[in-house]
């Protein structure tokens, strides 16, 4: 009897351990729809907002501008992405986009190739890494494909600066796209796991 019982509660963990942990454990790119709150810009064109879908080809990165993703990583698929304005190329200074959010995530500069070196606040002394083994690509003629930088931010308020914040070249302006941080959605699965654990042995 003892051991029906035991099988009848390890059975359910095993099961939302494969749901849970195969997807943080087997991947470095977690793609989820994530909130953004708050959202806001200096942008001399308007309002930037949060893609009505998730990343995908075909999608349009701009809002003044029709150009759109003509191929991508797939481990990009579905990826909240924010929206900016070309006509803010010229954009200097700190939080010059501001937002929040409930989760620890990654953030994704898509950069234009001719910003050169990128600037300081967006730097390798400040955390921001290259990622040259992903692809973003657009059907605008001079800017093909984008170099990619990415960042941890945990739980709370992200601000990113300008776009010719020196030392950077004057360069079409970056636009953002998020995936969910991998350490934190492990901490995340585990808490789940413990928390079912509780209650089927509350429930025995």
């Amino acid at each position: 009897m003892y051991i029906k019982r035991f099988a009848c509660l390890i059975l359910p963990c095993f099961i939302l351990a494969f749901f849970y942990l195969p997807k943080v454990l087997a991947q470095d790119i977690i793609v989820e729809d994530i909130e953004v709150i708050d959202l806001k810009s200096r942008s001399v064109v308007g309002k930037y907002v949060v893609g009505e879908e998730g990343l995908e080809l075909g999608s349009v990165y701009l809002i003044d501008r029709d150009y759109f993703v003509k191929d991508m990583s797939e481990e990009f698929e579905g990826a909240t992405f924010i929206m900016t304005a070309m006509e803010d190329e010229r954009s200097k200074g700190a939080d010059f986009i501001t937002f929040r959010v409930k989760v620890p995530i990654v953030v994704w500069l898509a950069t234009d190739k001719r910003w050169g070196n990128p600037p300081k606040w967006a730097s390798d002394g400040n955390g921001w890494k290259e990622q040259p083994d992903y692809l973003v690509q657009t059907n605008e003629e001079d800017t093909d494909i984008f170099v990619l930088l990415n960042k941890e931010f945990p739980a709370g308020d992200i601000s990113l600066g300008g776009n010719n914040d020196a030392p950077a070249n004057l360069a079409p302006m970056y636009w953002v796209f998020l995936t969910r941080d991998a350490e934190g959605a492990a901490i995340e699965a585990t808490d789940k796991l413990t928390t079912t654990w509780g209650k089927l042995k509350s429930n025995r």
